[in-house]
């Protein structure tokens, strides 16, 4: 017997404190291993969400960019609704009704976004005939015959 341990007492709660601690740990461990990827899962989806979302604040720059105090508290946000359980498209919406359409980076096409998608495509034919028309119109300079 360990002369540290006269009383039998006292050895048998070393070994069971022992015990206690190493499946407390291999327990702990297991946990620990799987939190992480829950939470980098989470936080990989929130950084995906808050790219295709606007700043409220900050002019054209994405949630992700932001560094605006309410950009912050948004994607704290996302990432509590992605823990509660919601999927990428009910947080979207759910943003959408609480701060309107404007929150999109991006715009769903319908007809009240009519103009933001097609307006381009709009004034880049317009120029490209307005161009070609100008082109059409100049005088040919004259020939010179020597």
């Amino acid at each position: 017997m360990n002369p540290l341990f006269r009383s039998p007492y006292l050895s048998l709660l070393f070994w069971l404190l022992s015990l206690s601690l190493c499946f407390g740990s291999a327990t702990f461990l297991a946990t620990a291993q799987e939190a992480p990827n829950l939470g980098a899962s989470y936080q990989q989806q929130a950084i995906e969400i808050s790219k295709v979302l606007r700043c409220p604040m900050a002019t054209n720059q994405t949630l992700f960019e932001s560094q605006a105090p309410i950009a912050h508290e948004l994607k704290g946000q996302i990432f509590s609704l992605l823990e509660q359980g919601y999927k990428r498209d009910e947080i979207l919406d759910f943003m959408v009704q609480r701060y309107g359409e404007k929150i999109r980076y991006q715009p769903e096409f319908k007809p009240a976004t009519l103009a933001l998608w097609l307006g381009p495509l709009v004034l880049l034919v317009v120029g490209l005939g307005l161009g070609l028309a100008l082109i059409k119109r100049r005088p040919k300079p004259l020939k010179h015959n020597p």
